[in-house]
């Protein structure tokens, strides 16, 4: 068994410390909205008037954006490409290295260059939104700095990602790739290999890390909370069905 060197055990603390972030954040952002009082009801209408309504609108909602494809067609475009590429993005990821060992598949190899084109519409459509926030003087002014900061994580991710297809010689990727996959699955056995030294796969796994433990504090939690919106997943009965929230009832009207 090859000896751990000291940059591997600085990664193997980084990493188990940003998924503990993570895991611990993203459930106390879950209790936070799940215990949010809710005192009456306040659906955006129109509304569906029916529990299967509404989980058909909130579902329309997760899977194409339909309130921003009405509100801003350039707006849906950009920011359906960005979420399409970057989920696919992570899935390619995940098969890559929690899945599959040597030798892949032979359909790899399409989902390589599915991910460097996936890549490339991330950057570009990330670079819309960016530019989007500096020009548009109406959602200049409501932007904050973590809006702009999560944009800019998100492309330099993109961009040092694309760089280890472009900048890296073929014999130096692979380098990489041998060395990252045992890496990987040994997070998940605790079998710890070193990690791969090349400067720039480091540069795209710590500004991965980084985006991993923001995640809780940042906008980004809209992915869950959207799920807890009331004007989203509420039932427009008022007429029907006297709404009741237990733990709101001193708020109730």
């Amino acid at each position: 068994m090859t000896p751990l060197n000291l940059t591997t055990a600085f990664y193997l603390l980084f990493t188990y410390t940003v998924g503990l972030i993570f895991a611990v954040g993203v459930i106390l952002r879950i209790y936070q909205y799940a215990t949010t009082p809710q005192p009456v009801n306040i659906p955006l209408t129109p509304a569906p008037l029916t529990r299967g309504g509404a989980l058909a609108r909130i579902l329309g909602e997760v899977f194409f954006f339909k309130s921003l494809f009405k509100s801003n067609k350039a707006t849906w475009l950009f920011g359906y490409a960005f979420h399409i590429s970057f989920f696919l993005l992570i899935f390619m990821h995940f098969l890559r290295h929690f899945i599959y060992a040597n030798p892949l598949p032979w359909w790899y190899n399409i989902f390589v260059d599915i991910g460097i084109i996936c890549g490339i519409i991330m950057v570009l459509s990330l670079l819309f939104l960016l530019l989007r926030r500096v020009v548009v003087e109406r959602i200049k002014f409501i932007s904050l700095f973590q809006d702009y900061l999560i944009l800019i994580l998100l492309m330099l991710i993109g961009l040092a990602g694309l760089s280890l297809n472009y900048v890296l010689t073929p014999a130096a990727l692979t380098v990489v790739d041998n060395s990252l996959d045992p890496y990987m699955n040994g997070l998940l056995t605790f079998q710890f290999t070193n990690i791969p030294a090349n400067p720039l796969f480091l540069i795209h796994y710590t500004l991965v890390m980084l985006l991993v433990a923001y995640i809780p504090f940042s906008k980004v939690m809209h992915f869950i909370g959207i799920f807890f919106s009331p004007t989203r997943v509420m039932v427009d009965n008022p007429v029907e069905e006297r709404y009741y929230r237990p733990g709101a009832k001193d708020l109730s009207i």
